[in-house]
């Protein structure tokens, strides 16, 4: 019984190996980059519903309490960046706007330095008339989230702040944002 030194691979099977796992990679890919672009969009328009669901809370507790609660208590846009959420970021008075960021820095601070940004708006019957949130200061080169009326393509998602919400229709590719 002859005993044989050769042992491993031949080059002809590690290169198939290796063409096998190239192509998987190539299919795979681009399946996971669209799993990550939807995610980060569910992400956006669940933080923008966050946004909007605290400060119509906090303003309906004000007005409750006797403060009012007007459209200057929005946090709007400058030059269609959006407000970073951060401790004190509307302000350190006791004023509405002040006591809205804070409720929006409270539920959002245990993102850390993720916690994003985000553009307000309410109106003078103290009402949020919408929300946009993103975890970066011009969204164009990210995610934006907004609610109501959120956009549902990961493609579409990368338009600006602004002082007004996106309507459905703003939504699509070819709308000028």
């Amino acid at each position: 019984m002859k005993k044989s030194n050769r042992k491993g691979f031949t080059l002809v099977e590690l290169v198939v190996v290796i063409a096998i796992i190239g192509i998987l990679a190539a299919i795979l890919v681009p399946t996971m980059m669209n799993y990550v672009k939807k995610s980060k969009l569910k992400t956006a328009n669940s933080n923008a519903k966050l946004v909007f669901t605290t400060v119509n809370n906090e303003a309906a507790d004000m007005l409750v309490e006797g403060t009012s609660v007007t459209a200057d208590a929005s946090m709007k846009t400058a030059s269609s960046k959006g407000n970073k959420i951060a401790a004190n970021f509307g302000g350190t008075g006791d004023d509405a706007k002040a006591k809205l960021a804070s409720a929006v820095w409270n539920a959002l601070k245990d993102n850390g330095d993720g916690a994003g940004y985000c553009v307000y708006l309410l109106g003078n019957d103290g009402n949020v008339t919408f929300a946009q949130w993103s975890d970066v200061e011009n969204p164009t080169g990210g995610v934006l989230g907004q609610y109501p009326n959120p956009c549902s393509k990961p493609d579409d998602a990368n338009k600006a702040f602004r002082d007004t919400a996106y309507a459905k229709a703003d939504w699509s590719a070819a709308a000028a944002g």
